[in-house]
C-alpha cells in the first residue's frame, strides 16, 4: 500500500470511527464516558491530521528516492 493510500485510508478510517463514538455516547453518557472522551476522543482529529501531514511528506520523499534511483 503506497504512502497516499494510506493516509486514505486513515481519514475514512477516522471518519468511520467518529461516526461511532458519536452512537456510543447515545448509550454511553456518564462521567467515564466524558473523561475518557476528554482524554483520547477530542484530540483524535487533531492527531490523526497531524499523521496525515507527515504521511504526505514521507509520501513526497519516497517518490523524489523513486525518482532519483531510476536515473
Amino acid at each position: 500500500m503506497s504512502a497516499r493510500a494510506s493516509a486514505v485510508k486513515l481519514t475514512k478510517s477516522t471518519k468511520v470511527f467518529m461516526q461511532s463514538w458519536d452512537r456510543v455516547k447515545s448509550y454511553w453518557s456518564d462521567g467515564r464516558q466524558r473523561e475518557f472522551e476528554k482524554d483520547y476522543i477530542e484530540a483524535l482529529p487533531d492527531d490523526v491530521s497531524a499523521a496525515i501531514r507527515v504521511i504526505e511528506e514521507i509520501d513526497k520523499i519516497l517518490t523524489r528516492a523513486r525518482r532519483d534511483c531510476e536515473e
